[in-house]
């Protein structure tokens, strides 16, 4: 993700201005400029060029995901149609500022936009709402590979939830809005293995030790007899 920012911001720099579509989007030459450039874990690009004639942005979810969290930061900035870099995300363009680029991502990530945008899920901002529990929590105990469901159980706070439309939107959510994003930040690994029944494929995720240099936790523990989180 630090990569296709990056490409986004200097093709604004050169360009004076990525100028958007009417209905608000990076234009195709701009979207594959990216694309073409970047790998999204848990996205097969092979798959998204067989279906796909062109790529428009909403084709390449990292581009379209990427673009977003970059208004939100206020990196890039929209103004009569055209996105610009603001003052800011011009200065992440030196190579000494891709750490600061990735922490100003991944604040906005988790705290500046509604990952619910992206998914279609029903169940509302859950488990965004705490998700300074959920890291935490995913930093003491995604040491190894571990699949989205006992991650999960393990680190988001279920009593939280309301009824649910179908059982497996918690799960769902889970990967869409703190799995996925966060190995796009490069701070989960994921893999996938096909199943033992031969249909379809599992994925695992576990921490990378950027997790613990990109966030510090202060966190005081309740006795025993108090809620686990």
């Amino acid at each position: 993700m630090v990569i296709a920012a990056r490409l986004l911001l200097a093709l604004a720099v050169e360009k004076g201005g990525l100028v958007l579509t009417p209905a608000g989007a990076l234009k195709r030459v701009d979207v594959w400029h990216v694309f073409d450039r970047t790998e999204w874990p848990g996205y097969d690009k092979a798959t998204t060029l067989a279906v796909n004639k062109v790529i428009n942005e909403h084709d390449a979810y990292g581009v379209l995901f990427t673009r977003i969290v970059l208004q939100a930061a206020g990196l890039l900035r929209k103004r009569l149609g055209v996105l610009k870099a603001s003052k800011a995300g011009k200065a992440m363009l030196a190579p000494e500022a891709a750490p600061a680029l990735l922490a100003e991502l991944f604040e906005a990530v988790f705290w500046k936009v509604n990952l619910q945008d992206f998914d279609n899920n029903p169940i509302d901002f859950w488990p965004q709402h705490h998700m300074g529990v959920i890291l935490w929590s995913l930093s003491v105990t995604a040491h190894s590979w571990s699949n989205a469901g006992d991650l999960m159980e393990g680190c988001a706070i279920m009593d939280t939830l309301d009824e649910v439309p179908r059982p497996d939107l918690p799960e769902f959510a889970m990967v869409s809005r703190v799995l996925r994003p966060l190995t796009w930040l490069g701070v989960l690994e994921s893999r996938k293995q096909k199943r033992p029944s031969g249909r379809g494929f599992d994925e695992d995720f576990r921490q990378v030790p950027l997790l613990r240099q990109l966030v510090g936790f202060e966190v005081k523990m309740k006795g025993a007899e108090a809620a686990r989180h």
